[in-house]
């Protein structure tokens, strides 16, 4: 009788003991978690900044095979909406009558040839460079390309190169908007 009470003591004092520590290693727990992750000036744009982190890095890392995807994707999408045009809304307009025809394919064309054009533009129209030479005007040097920039100029990181009045770079068309950008 007498050993099943110290051995009921010892079970509770070891429960005890155990519970002791497995609180204090909680609460240690919860400070290293609070230490490391806990600030008061997070709001809700820092915690979407922090969630979207990994998409940044890959966007950033892979954005030189991102750019061809791009201008891959915009070739099929427009291909694929000519083919619904010849395949689908002609035949359509044919039955209703050959003024509504004849409406459709100008007006279907005319929208496709303006879309192309202007999608090949922003893509092979230069972005403009600074001149080489003696500049009228040197607000500082490109740390990147060693070399003066003129007012309003900035070094973009994709093309690695001084632009002239950049704005930013669009990796859908592989290109900068910037001084001689068509929009």
């Amino acid at each position: 009788m007498m050993q099943r009470f110290f051995c009921r003591c010892r079970y509770l004092c070891e429960c005890v003991r155990l519970r002791a520590r497995l609180k204090s290693k909680w609460e240690l727990a919860r400070l290293e978690f609070y230490s490391l992750f806990y600030n008061v000036f997070i709001d809700k744009s820092t915690i979407i900044d922090a969630a979207l982190e990994p998409i940044y890095w890959f966007v950033d890392t892979f954005a030189k095979y991102l750019g061809p995807a791009m201008v891959a994707l915009v070739i099929v999408l427009t291909l694929s909406v000519v083919v619904i045009f010849y395949i689908f809304i002609i035949p359509f307009t044919l039955l209703q009558g050959f003024y509504l025809t004849l409406f459709h394919l100008l007006f279907g064309h005319w929208l496709l040839i303006m879309i192309v054009f202007n999608y090949f533009m922003g893509v092979f129209t230069h972005p403009g460079r600074p001149p080489q030479g003696m500049l009228p005007e040197v607000v500082s040097m490109c740390k990147k390309c060693i070399a003066p920039k003129p007012p309003r100029t900035h070094h973009c990181s994709v093309c690695n190169m001084c632009v002239l009045k950049m704005d930013h770079h669009c990796r859908i068309i592989l290109q900068m908007f910037s001084l001689f950008s068509p929009y």
